[in-house]
């Protein structure tokens, strides 16, 4: 993607106990196929076919704004899954596991 000097960046912020600032490097890759979005690699493999994918986005403004916010939602939702699998291992919570919830149900359990 090219890098337009006057074109404005979208950031996102997290404000908790802990805050963070996300922001966008335009000189890196970005896609809008992000990392975190669309079915998770467990639904795939039971044969579930994303027909909900994003098309890649254009060499325009409003394409690379498409892939910038995927990046930023990828940064937030890996930021967050982290504090909370931090949180709950602090508070010796074991987060739920869709493959073994999936083995329970089908075990009659």
């Amino acid at each position: 993607m090219t890098k337009d000097t006057n074109e404005l960046l979208p950031t996102a912020e997290y404000s908790g106990p802990v805050s963070r600032t996300f922001e966008v490097d335009p000189s890196k890759p970005h896609s809008t196929s992000g990392r975190t979005n669309g079915p998770s690699d467990y639904v795939l493999a039971a044969g579930a076919v994303d027909r909900d994918a994003p098309t890649e986005a254009p060499d325009t403004r409003i394409g690379r704004l498409r892939a910038y916010v995927t990046t930023l939602q990828d940064e937030v939702n890996e930021f967050l899954t982290e504090r909370m699998k931090s949180k709950g291992e602090e508070e010796g919570q074991d987060l739920v596991n869709p493959e073994e919830e999936e083995e329970e149900d089908q075990s009659g359990l």
